[in-house]
């Protein structure tokens, strides 16, 4: 094992696909500095979350469990305070200092200006978590009073849940304001203060950076839209008819829709680049390893449907999955095209740094391919699961879904080499030899997965 490096910096957003980034073949989303990242580092091209949801997911690939082992299977349903095998509590058992920035989202909203009370910090030393930028009286909202007091309403929004926040994904704006003063802004800022003050340190550091963006309601700077005012864009997956359904979204509607997302994943890429200037002056670049992931995607349009879950298409499912550390990894640009699920990010990441696991995680190490350049062997298979019991098994060829229903359920067949769009239910073929198998295989890893040395956890 080669000597562990001296900081990791673990950067999540919100909602970016898996192919919202340049260098992994997208040709109108800019970010450079995230394809800098990838250019030089290892990215997992088939990485697929446990769950279509924001908290349940966090939950499962911050800690290495499964959803039924967390017990988080819904958006609302909390990490309990004291749950053992966090990211954070896994570095500092290992001698790092930890700090968290931004979201994080392990707890539901809450309205801060009526709930005083702390939020649960899950084992970080510095805790820095505004769950909802512009909605509370949080670290974010007080930095901007005090270093924009004339934009703090231009970026108050709604309360999540509330009325108001029903037309985000149908109302997009393009803010008159600087990106310093945004979200992202905030983060990259705060991350670089933190790193100045690291630089007077010699023991290792572990930084979690949490991006709300690219998540509606999209309001990027116009600094950030700038690149997409006239950018014409892809339209999305759909039926050859769907267009013609007064109940879908308009094709002129969904390619801005498309214009937001990328200019706030670009926002994003903005405060990575900030990140890695700071770490250069440091002198430290080289000895950081950076990840780089996102808790699911975004159907963008696909399907004529924008947002997230409870559906299992791959445009939610399928998320990035980056690793940039020059002093550490093997060949730069390296692409990992096997399948490998979410909850194989907390086990690879404390493998490469010679932290050791929680026994309760259920996640797999591929530490020792990307140290030394050998076959990284991925999995057969990938496994979520959602809410009361909804399941998916995806393999390269197939993906078998299972719906739990008010009289039964129901069940959905994909061939994914013949329909990769995923349009064709082919539940008619159940009977077939490969169906079967899969069903027999959906069920196994649904057992495995609720297996916990955690039994209080447990969830069925």
């Amino acid at each position: 094992m080669k000597k562990r490096p001296l900081n990791v910096i673990w950067i999540t957003t919100d909602h970016i696909r898996a192919d919202a980034i340049g260098a992994l073949g997208n040709p109108v989303v800019q970010t450079p500095n995230l394809d800098k990242l990838v250019n030089n580092g290892a990215s997992f091209t088939n990485c697929f979350a446990q769950n279509p949801l924001c908290m349940p997911s966090r939950c499962s690939f911050m800690t290495g469990c499964y959803p039924q082992q967390t017990g988080v299977m819904e958006n609302g349903q909390e990490l309990p305070a004291d749950f053992a095998p966090t990211m954070a509590r896994s570095f500092a058992n290992a001698g790092y200092r930890t700090l968290q920035i931004g979201k994080l989202h392990f707890q539901g909203h809450e309205d801060h200006d009526l709930d005083p009370s702390p939020r649960n910090t899950y084992g970080f030393d510095i805790f820095q978590a505004p769950e909802e930028p512009g909605c509370y009286e949080d670290a974010y909202r007080t930095w901007l009073r005090g270093e924009y007091p004339e934009l703090v309403d231009t970026f108050t929004l709604p309360r999540p849940m509330s009325k108001e926040r029903h037309s985000e994904y149908s109302e997009f704006q393009v803010l008159d304001a600087p990106w310093q003063a945004s979200h992202s802004g905030w983060i990259a800022t705060q991350a670089c203060r933190y790193l100045g003050a690291w630089g007077l340190r010699q023991d290792p550091q572990f930084m979690h950076l949490g991006f709300d963006a690219p998540h509606p309601p999209m309001n990027p700077t116009r600094e950030m839209f700038e690149p997409y005012r006239d950018q014409e864009m892809d339209l999305p997956l759909h039926h050859s008819n769907d267009w013609n359904d007064p109940n879908q979204w308009s094709a002129d509607h969904l390619q801005e829709y498309r214009r937001h997302f990328y200019a706030m994943a670009t926002g994003v890429d903005m405060a990575i680049g900030k990140l890695i200037d700071q770490l250069k002056e440091l002198g430290v670049y080289e000895d950081t390893l950076i990840l780089f992931n996102s808790d699911h995607g975004d159907l963008c349009g696909d399907h004529g449907r924008m947002g997230k879950g409870p559906s299992f298409y791959d445009s939610i499912m399928r998320v990035p999955w980056t690793m940039h550390w020059p002093n550490g990894l093997g060949t730069p640009g390296r692409r990992i095209d096997g399948l490998v699920e979410m909850i194989d990010v907390l086990p690879t990441l404390l493998d490469l740094t010679g932290t050791p696991l929680h026994p309760a995680m259920a996640g797999r190490s591929y530490a020792r391919g990307l140290l030394d350049g050998s076959e990284v062997k991925c999995r057969d298979d990938v496994y979520a699961v959602h809410g009361p019991g909804h399941i998916m098994l995806r393999t390269e060829e197939y993906k078998y879904l299972r719906y739990v229903e008010e009289n039964g359920h129901r069940e959905v067949l994909y061939d994914l080499q013949a329909d990769p769009g995923e349009f064709k239910n082919m539940a008619n073929g159940l009977e077939t030899l490969p169906a079967r198998e899969l069903k027999e295989r959906a069920l196994a890893r649904t057992i495995e997965a609720s297996r916990s040395i955690l039994p209080r956890r447990l969830h069925f």
